[in-house]
């Protein structure tokens, strides 16, 4: 397995293999909390880049769903959990609808005064610990949606962003949203040292759009203008990519 500075990358031949390894790797990571304590708290991500490994996770019925916490990592601000694009419909639809896990906490990016949703979610991620996350990286190299120039010392946990053009743009390609005006201008997201805190970190990135990403985040410099790179100082970290996203390497 090659590293990059801290972090293992995996290649796989094809978008669905990808899925079945990030899927196998997420599994032991859940077994061997689970042998330790009663339940897991993990993170997950949404978006079409997860598909494969959402998809893999069926044919996986050894995961006990009923021990694991899910937590999700970002919202658009100001949507409902019922709007088509919402992230909290997602996890609902593709998670807890088909897994059922013990709890999942959605983010109230709706929730006014919006501080108060900040400090309620940042209480249940200081106390439920999550012990894993899984994740992908976006075309402008962002985690979840912490857009470049990105934070990567701030001591918060989830916080309200802007969205860059770009990130906007990669929701109306991937259906979302019929254009780039009907995206909303912010966002509630996990901060990249909360992305990055648990003990195992799996970023499932297949696709070809995002091949010139993952060149920046893993031959380029380490920097906020490509948020992804910070996986390269994050040794409980492991990068997934197919064929088409590795081209560039």
């Amino acid at each position: 397995m090659p590293k990059y500075d801290d972090v293992s990358v995996k290649i796989a031949d094809s978008k669905e293999l990808l899925g079945e390894a990030v899927a196998q790797d997420f599994a032991d990571a859940v077994k061997k909390v689970l042998a330790e304590q009663d339940e897991v708290s993990v993170i997950l991500a949404t978006g079409n880049s997860q598909l494969p490994f959402v998809t893999a996770l069926h044919s996986l019925g050894d995961i006990e769903w009923s021990r694991i916490n899910v937590f999700h990592m970002d919202e658009y601000r100001g949507m409902s959990d019922t709007h088509p694009a919402s992230f909290r419909l997602w996890m609902q639809q593709k998670i807890v609808d088909a897994f059922h896990p013990k709890r999942f906490f959605g983010i109230r990016g709706d929730f006014d005064p919006i501080g108060d949703e900040l400090a309620r979610y940042s209480q249940l991620l200081e106390s439920m610990d999550p012990a894993i996350c899984v994740m992908g990286i976006g075309e402008n190299g962002h985690l979840a949606f912490n857009d470049p120039p990105a934070d990567f010392e701030t001591t918060e946990l989830i916080h309200v962003v802007d969205l860059d053009e770009v990130c906007r743009r990669q929701q109306v390609g991937e259906g979302h949203f019929a254009t780039i005006a009907d995206v909303p201008p912010q966002a509630v997201s996990l901060t990249i040292p909360a992305l990055l805190r648990p003990r195992t970190v799996l970023v499932a990135t297949p696709e070809s759009r995002k091949a010139a990403a993952v060149k920046a985040a893993l031959e380029g410099p380490i920097s906020p203008s490509c948020p992804a790179s910070i996986l390269r100082r994050s040794p409980n970290a492991t990068l997934y990519l197919d064929r088409d996203s590795a081209a560039l390497l």
